[in-house]
């Protein structure tokens, strides 16, 4: 893990040689600027995690940079130091901003303690941001439950894996738990105390995704009112996962490449690269070496994330596995409804043990929500088991027995469940007017 970079404004010497000297003893990295002009450049084309600041610079003072460095980045604590103590000067630094407020001649252990809280608070908001980012957040199971050898090879794996800063690209289809796995690996990464932010690139605008993924400026665009910060810049010292990175847009992939080698990428309209530290953890269901063959995905780009590889076994390769993975579904779905315990009986498991499971555990878990809805008592038996209301769960056999109708419905549903319900990002996959897909959602019923 990367130290915590300080960014140090003074412009007496002795201050400057004394901060830094004693910040640097206790582990920090920092940075120094003697002006305001300085202390600007330096913050706009790197990333602190705070700074402290003295109030008279030759150049102008901290009420006059304060407002311009909380434009740059407002999450970034700043701590104003001065010799000219007073409540009104306290007051209006604290409303321009200033995280803490320290009086001159200045006692270092208190700079420490103050540091510290700063940015404990600095990180419990980024975890806080990374909380809000995450889009309706699905809880999952253990992505290692069961006793399949499959699955015991994928654990080994990631335990080697969670423990590097390499990127780790992992592969698998559709509904085999993924994000689960990439949850886990940042949970037993040395970043764990650090948030790990999430984007599906599946269906994302070229112009969307640029803006999400590097945050832009005020006034970039027709709309850009404000400056936005990225959820690469907000992953800083986390964990970035970008989901089906085999759909992202070919512009957007070699400045990908490049926050990801050099560590610093440009806002959308800005002038200034920014620093950041981050691991990158991606996610696909396709095969990235044959799109890359095809000239859909770069290979540069796909040799940079691929340097550790982990496959997800699909359901039917892990028959064993069934058993314990339905009954904790199981019980997770009672719990939701607020229903007793129940359970399967020896011919339900039989009955889920021989479907080929296309879906994975997806498609587990919407078989044993209908049953569970229709269930009667508190067993579940073979015959409350519905596979045909799933068409994929059938293969190609079942998808052609399907009128066009049928097929355009259940082609929909899987496009809104992959996307969590939200209909903007469905319409751009299925390339139709938002107000066409919701005609479709209501005639469908």
């Amino acid at each position: 893990m990367a130290k915590a970079k300080i960014l140090v404004v003074d412009d007496d010497e002795i201050t400057l040689f004394a901060i830094r000297d004693f910040l640097e003893f206790h582990g920090y990295l920092v940075d120094e600027a003697e002006t305001c002009a300085e202390a600007e450049i330096r913050f706009r084309s790197d990333v602190y995690d705070a700074v402290t600041l003295d109030y008279s610079l030759p150049d102008g003072n901290a009420m006059d940079l304060l407002p311009r460095m909380k434009v740059i980045d407002a999450g970034v604590p700043i701590i104003l130091l001065t010799a000219h103590a007073s409540i009104e000067l306290a007051v209006r630094a604290i409303q321009l901003g200033a995280e803490q407020f320290l009086v001159k001649p200045l006692d270092l252990p208190a700079l420490l303690v103050v540091l510290e809280r700063v940015l404990e608070n600095q990180r419990n908001r980024r975890k806080q941001f990374a909380r809000e980012s995450l889009e309706q957040p699905q809880r999952a199971p253990d992505p290692f439950i069961g006793h399949s050898p499959a699955i015991r090879k994928l654990e080994e794996q990631a335990r080697l894996a969670a423990v590097t800063e390499t990127p780790i690209l992992i592969q698998g289809e559709t509904g085999t738990g993924k994000s689960e796995l990439a949850r886990w690996l940042h949970r037993h990464s040395s970043r764990t105390s650090e948030p790990m932010l999430e984007l599906n690139c599946g269906g994302l605008s070229k112009e969307f995704l640029e803006t999400e993924l590097f945050g832009h400026e005020k006034g970039a665009f027709t709309g850009a009112i404000t400056d936005k910060v990225g959820l690469l810049e907000a992953a800083h010292r986390g964990t970035i996962f970008l989901d089906e990175i085999g759909d992202m847009d070919l512009q957007i992939q070699p400045k990908i490449l490049k926050a990801l080698e050099e560590k610093r990428f440009r806002r959308l309209g800005g002038l200034q690269d920014r620093k950041v530290d981050f691991r990158m953890i991606s996610a696909t269901h396709q095969k990235l070496d044959r799109l890359v063959q095809e000239q859909r995905f770069r290979s540069d780009l796909f040799y940079r994330i691929s340097a550790i590889q982990l496959l997800v076994p699909p359901l039917r390769e892990r028959a064993e596995d069934i058993r314990n993975f339905a009954q904790i579904l199981l019980n997770r779905l009672t719990a939701d409804c607020g229903r007793e315990s129940m359970h399967l009986t020896p011919s339900a498991l039989m009955k889920l043990q021989k479907h080929v499971w296309p879906g994975n555990i997806r498609e587990l878990r919407n078989v044993l929500e209908r049953a569970l809805m229709g269930a009667k008592s508190a067993v579940i038996d073979a015959q409350d088991l519905d596979f045909a209301a799933s068409p994929e769960s059938q293969g190609h056999e079942g998808l052609a027995k399907l009128t066009l109708k049928e097929l355009e419905r259940h082609h929909i549903l899987q496009v809104l469940q992959e996307e969590e319900g939200h209909v903007d990002r469905a319409a751009k996959r299925l390339d139709i007017p938002r107000s066409t897909l919701y005609q479709k959602l209501k005639a469908y019923g």
